[in-house]
């Protein structure tokens, strides 16, 4: 190969690599655009402990819904994911920030015992349920209870 004809291919080289960093770089960018598009529920906040007997739990809708359930779920490792407490049932939201405060016990009354627990927005009428990344830990000792409670819940 000649002199010219190697130039002219490192040339071409550093031409196709810069094509395809400018078309990663846009495809990234495209993918974000969209996700971000879905996002329904975002800006979500959680008390990461049971502090003074409840927690705090505030998240943000991007589009309002007129039956929206706010669950707090089992959120162990290898847990069951189950229902442990129900905070609405078939709330009509508006889009923007709801703030809801969780006081440790089950749906039953119970104390809930100590772990990891979750958070769970249903989206009825979007037909959506939404697990958002983040636990609140209920400690062996992280619960206040309240005058008249039994020392065993």
């Amino acid at each position: 190969m000649s002199p010219g004809g190697a130039s002219r291919g490192a040339h071409l080289g550093a031409i196709l690599f810069a094509c395809l960093l400018v078309l990663s770089v846009a495809a990234f960018a495209v993918e974000r655009v969209a996700r971000s598009s879905d996002d329904v529920v975002n800006t979500v906040e959680l008390a990461p402990t049971l502090e003074g007997g409840t927690a705090d739990v505030t998240f943000t809708l991007a589009k309002p819904d007129s039956d929206v359930d706010v669950l707090i779920i089992d959120g162990n490792e290898g847990g069951d994911g189950g229902l442990v407490a129900t905070l609405a049932s078939g709330e009509d939201l508006a889009a923007g920030p709801h703030t809801y405060a969780w006081d440790g016990r089950t749906d039953s009354g119970d104390r809930a015992p100590p772990g990891l627990y979750a958070l769970e927005v249903v989206l009825g009428e979007q037909d959506r349920d939404v697990k958002p990344p983040g636990r609140i830990e209920v400690p062996d000792r992280g619960y206040t209870p309240e005058l008249g409670d039994s020392p065993d819940g």
